[in-house]
């Protein structure tokens, strides 16, 4: 034990002055030389104590990205890109984006959760959720860093817990590992054991790891084993394939700059839900991709990895990139002024230009095609899609609302996707705070039924007596100064003195939304291609899609939007300038008689004057 405690302090020591001495100069791998191939990974992997992973270690430890790629990469400068930042002091939010949503079906709980600063979102410690917690539920699509390697996000409490489950390193093989192995479900699964240090080995395709950091107390020594009263848990463990490692202990790994589409698509997929379209092959493709581009063709990024999100408003990413290449990877740049990778421009013949001063590209021409009714999508971080054990059903919840048209903060309109929060709370005078998530079940499990035979994962039936029985067991844990509340449907739900419900608009309960660009239709499917009515009718879809405000509770009590209140628009103007165009062929016509009959006159009295000076000159 001495030995191996000894071992771990030097390497550490040797590591932090390493890494003090190297901090300011660039890395080899960090300097292009022009070329554009890609060099060959043939390299050793080591372990978090900065030790060569060797086929005879007893017990081989799973190898750590942050040292491994850190020998040729700055961790550091990487660890600033847009996927590892989240809850870092100091990092702009930006525009608000998808949240994690944390959905409970035997609570009657669905809440959006962030450690970005977005207004409509909660961060974990509202909840009640440790670091540890909030990578369990929703480290699955998490490529590390963050909250992973963040000690400014872990609580002293449970600072041991964290010696066993390990970082969560930076997974730069999520991306950039080129073999068919890289297991993305296997990233999941072992974030949901607590195997945070094991999380890339085990994605890697080269090794399988077993066993359960989270069954494991909080003395356990990844190096010593087991105690002998554990024996028959399973501890975490890493088991490589001996056959990639050759005589220097090197292993081959199949890395490459261009990150391939299906390594994004584990975390960025989406799945709308509408009756005539159930398979695959019947969702429509985007437009980009069937033209062959991938998603790092407009997506790129520096060493920082500072990944271009191709915001129309490019302010948003004020200060995260400079020039001009800020606008040459949004739509309109590409399409209206670069032209770059072959962009064609738009004509867009007959649009007025007030349509590009008040809407996005993507309003017409991302996500699905306006229908009566918005539906409900599906969503990698919404749903944990990929995942092993993930409930397919169409409606398990979250429930998340697309093509709803939000106009924004700086006036366009954009399509959006939808969540309407529900979850129990207490209000006083200085605001509203949830009941913690593993607390809650507590008090809602012996009122609410669990009647999911059929496992859709959809909201339990929760009546109005069943609301008022939650409210007053809720009293009882109460301080003296607050009062149990429920928020959903877009109301805020109190227990009234005669036993009854009431219910208010709050600003705690409106909606979370947030603006997305996929997928993208052609110009053929685009809104307005079958003109102005597409738009501009009184039952126009792109208006009056109708939006009910998703909540557990009868729809009755929920309200009940349609598009054009999330606008700013003006209901009653809007429909009367929408009924004129019933009547503009009439008007067309009308105007062609009266040309036509304009005409016929002016060439009469043009006749009659040729007569005229006719008769006179002839005189």
């Amino acid at each position: 034990m001495p030995r191996l405690l000894s071992k771990i302090i030097w390497s550490a020591l040797i590591s932090g002055l390493c890494f003090s001495i190297t901090a300011q100069e660039n890395k080899i791998g960090d300097i292009g030389d022009g070329g554009r191939s890609v060099p060959v990974h043939l390299i050793q992997l080591f372990d978090e104590d900065s030790s060569v992973v060797r086929t005879d270690d007893q017990p081989m430890l799973p190898f750590s990205t942050k040292i491994t790629c850190g020998k040729c990469h700055d961790y550091q400068v990487v660890r600033r890109g847009w996927h590892f930042t989240a809850g870092d002091s100091g990092v702009t939010a930006g525009r608000p984006g998808h949240p994690w949503i944390f959905a409970d079906q035997a609570s009657a709980t669905q809440i959006p959760v962030s450690l970005h600063n977005w207004a409509g979102v909660m961060r974990p410690e509202d909840l009640g959720l440790t670091a540890i917690e909030y990578l369990q539920l929703f480290g699955r699509q998490i490529p590390g860093g963050s909250v992973g390697d963040n000690d400014r996000l872990r609580s002293l409490d449970n600072i041991f817990r964290w010696q066993v489950s390990g970082d969560m390193e930076i997974n730069c093989l999520s991306c950039h590992d080129a073999e068919f192995t890289q297991d993305h479900a296997a990233h999941a699964s072992n974030t949901a054991k607590q195997n945070f240090r094991w999380v890339a080995a085990a994605s890697s395709g080269i090794a399988n790891v077993y066993g359960s950091a989270r069954d494991m107390p909080d003395n356990y020594d990844i190096y010593w084993g087991m105690a002998p009263d554990l024996a028959k848990i399973t501890p975490p463990h890493v088991i490589y394939d001996l056959t990639r490692f050759n005589q220097k202990n090197e292993v081959h790994l199949d890395l490459v700059r261009d990150i391939p589409d299906r390594n994004c698509y584990f975390c960025h997929s989406t799945r709308v839900i509408t009756p005539d379209r159930k398979e695959k092959w019947m969702s429509p493709e985007d437009v980009h991709l069937k033209a062959g581009l991938t998603c790092v063709d407009c997506h790129r990024n520096g060493l920082n990895h500072d990944m271009i999100r191709g915001y129309e408003d490019i302010a948003a990413e004020e200060g995260r990139l400079t020039g001009n290449i800020k606008s040459e990877f949004s739509c309109a740049g590409c399409h209206l002024h670069s032209g770059r990778l072959g962009a064609p421009k738009p004509e867009h013949a007959g649009i007025p230009p007030l349509h590009f001063d008040k809407m996005s590209c993507t309003t017409c021409h991302s996500g699905i095609y306006p229908e009566k009714e918005a539906p409900l999508v599906k969503t990698s971080q919404g749903h944990g899609l990929g995942v092993h054990g993930t409930n397919r059903s169409d409606t398990t919840l979250p429930h998340i609302i697309t093509n709803v048209f939000v106009r924004n903060t700086d006036g366009m309109i954009r399509p959006h996707h939808v969540v309407w929060p529900s979850y129990w709370a207490f209000r006083d005078t200085s605001g509203i705070f949830p009941v913690p998530v593993k607390q809650i079940r507590d008090f809602t499990t012996p009122f609410i039924m669990n009647d999911d035979s059929t496992g859709n994962g959809n909201w339990l039936a929760l009546p109005d007596s069943q609301i008022v029985k939650i409210l007053d067991t809720l009293i009882t844990i109460a301080k003296s100064d607050q009062q149990p509340v429920y928020i959903s449907g877009g109301k805020l739900i109190v227990l009234n003195g005669d036993r009854t419900l009431n219910r208010a608009a709050h600003q705690a309960a409106s909606p979370y939304y947030w603006a997305f660009g996929h997928d993208v239709r052609p110009a053929s499917r685009s809104l307005g291609v079958d003109g102005c009515q597409d738009c501009h009718s009184g039952d126009s879809n792109f208006y009056y899609s109708a939006i009910h405000a998703d909540s557990p509770v009868t729809r009755r009590h929920a309200e009940n939007l349609e598009n054009i209140d999330f606008m700013d628009l003006n209901r009653a103007g809007t429909y009367i300038f929408s009924m004129s165009f019933f009547f503009r062929p009439w008007l067309k016509v009308l105007i062609i008689l009266c040309t036509l009959l304009m005409v016929i006159i002016l060439f009469s009295y043009t006749m009659r004057a040729v007569r005229y000076i006719t008769e006179n000159l002839g005189k």
